[in-house]
């Protein structure tokens, strides 16, 4: 098990390429699997959650040739052989819940495990099931297995057409909808007989990818509007066929590594990047004093010389401040001047990293269930801290670059999941960073 040694107080400065989105290439896969054709994908990011998402599709009997240094998937499944996702894989990414819409799609029938992940709070799945119960499909939980059989249609078990509401709950006036369970939803109907409308639909870019690629393969699938709800409009169709498509670029790994430049006082280049799905953030680092330079193909994130501020968040959906980047920009506000206050309103277990950052001499007041303050210190100091989901692990490596000392971060291997080449690329930005190999598991 792998570990990483940190010795801060080096401005980063240079040039960083971006890869394609992790939350988009693990919704792409499963969809490959609607057709008996290829699908090509470019733009694949090295990660060791496409490694575990590769392993089930090949179960399902899908062929997969992984072109690492081209960074390109061809993904072939003639026929499904096999509709079991099971256990031992699924536990290990969350992500692979998305396979049940593919094979509700495909074949009419599933048995999933339960989705692992990270453990970031509770994200029930009981919005994908009725979504799918909304197109006919019957679904039962056997030990520990999601279930799910279509009615015969045409000689063979088809979903039907119907209307599906992604809304999760109403909180503080706001719809909030889910991500996932839009993303299942789309994938079980775009063979499904006749229309599919769903209400209060995921408005995340990444699901705006899985569109593109879906469409790109026969599938008739729009956006709408109907007043303050969002609406997605499937027309179900027989068949799809092969395409060739590139992932859309990651925003996180742009905006983590454009923290990485600012909070060291250095400046990085991000490459490869779509700064328009970034507004929110990028937003957010101008208020805290940073200078950004949109370029042709991303921007600069500048550090240097600057006044450093505290500026607070409200995590919302999107278009709003994401989740998936509030640890590593509260690592940043842990050396602004002033105080900031978090507000995570989507997941309930996303301040884990909090006693971890306060080991390293942040000054973090915890003020309620997913809020809290945070004082900027002078000064972070080392310490031995561990990653408990994949975004810690990126914000505690982010402070131990600008900390006093050599910081010790165990658990990497959850950064693993979302970061091709980190260490790599950190290093070549100036950073002071090595892996190393534990001589024991860390409890």
């Amino acid at each position: 098990m792998d570990y990483f040694k940190i010795r801060g107080g080096k401005p980063l400065n240079g040039v960083v390429k971006v890869r394609g989105a992790k939350n988009s290439i693990l919704e792409l896969m499963p969809a490959s699997i609607l057709t008996s054709e290829p699908v090509i994908l470019h733009n694949v990011p090295c990660l060791s959650d496409i490694e575990t998402l590769k392993s089930l599709l090949e179960n399902f009997g899908s062929k997969i040739e992984w072109d690492k240094e081209n960074h390109t998937l061809i993904l072939h499944t003639p026929k499904i052989t096999n509709i079991k996702a099971p256990y031992d894989i699924v536990k290990k990414m969350r992500a692979s819940i998305y396979v049940l819409g593919a094979l509700m799609g495909r074949c009419g029938e599933a048995k999933v495990s339960a989705p692992g992940g990270c453990i970031i709070g509770q994200r029930p799945v009981n919005i994908h099931l009725e979504a799918l119960e909304a197109l006919g499909a019957n679904i039962e939980i056997h030990h520990g297995y999601i279930v799910g059989n279509a009615p015969m249609e045409d000689g063979r078990k088809r979903l039907k057409g119907g209307k599906i509401n992604g809304r999760v709950r109403v909180q503080n006036g706001v719809n909030i909808t889910t991500h996932g369970g839009t993303v299942n939803a789309i994938e079980a109907a775009v063979l499904a007989k006749g229309e599919t409308i769903i209400e209060y639909a995921s408005l995340e870019p990444e699901v705006d990818d899985l569109i593109n690629m879906l469409n790109s393969m026969g599938a008739k699938i729009t956006r709408e509007k109907d007043g303050e709800i969002d609406i997605i409009r499937i027309q179900g169709v027989d068949e799809l066929h092969g395409t060739e498509y590139s992932v859309m670029p990651d925003r996180l790994e742009a905006g983590t590594y454009a923290i990485a430049g600012i909070i060291t006082g250095g400046k990085v280049e991000v490459q490869d990047t779509d700064v328009s799905t970034m507004t929110c953030v990028i937003d957010k680092f101008k208020s805290a004093g940073a200078k950004i330079i949109p370029t042709e193909n991303g921007f600069i994130a500048d550090g240097e010389n600057i006044d450093l501020k505290a500026v607070n968040i409200d995590v919302e959906q999107y278009p709003g401040f994401p989740t998936d980047m509030q640890s590593q920009f509260m690592a940043l506000m842990t050396v602004a001047k002033g105080s900031s206050v978090l507000k995570e309103t989507l997941f309930e277990n996303r301040l884990m990293y909090v006693p971890e950052l306060v080991r390293m001499g942040a000054n973090i007041e915890i003020l309620g269930d997913s809020l809290a303050r945070f004082n900027g210190v002078k000064k972070l100091c080392a310490a031995d801290v561990m990653a408990s989901d994949l975004r810690s692990g990126a914000a505690l490596t982010l402070a131990g670059l600008v900390a006093d000392g050599e910081t010790v971060l165990h658990r990497v291997y959850h950064i693993y999941r979302g970061y091709e080449n980190f260490v790599e690329n950190l290093r070549s930005l100036g950073a002071d960073i090595e892996v190393c190999e534990e001589d024991h598991i860390v409890e």
